[in-house]
């Protein structure tokens, strides 16, 4: 990844990366950036990951405590 800055979900989509979400409970799941990026864009919702961090939930315990990071395609 080197010095890539990964502010946004654009800056994922941009550079070929996907969003790794773990959740303390141990799950891990996988998003599509440019499906992200283009709900993102259709709700008129913030791109910044900050925003996009707040808004996810875990799929397996519903927990709203979870960190992102990049994913390979």
């Amino acid at each position: 990844m080197g010095s890539k800055r990964l502010d946004s979900i654009s800056d994922f989509n941009r550079y070929g990366y996907d969003l790794r979400v773990t959740c303390r409970c141990g799950h891990v799941g996988r998003i599509d950036s440019k499906a992200l990026t283009a709900q993102c864009v259709a709700r008129g919702l913030s791109r910044q990951m900050h925003a996009i961090e707040r808004r996810l939930r875990c799929a397996k315990c519903g927990a709203r405590d979870v960190k992102c990071g990049p994913a390979e395609r």
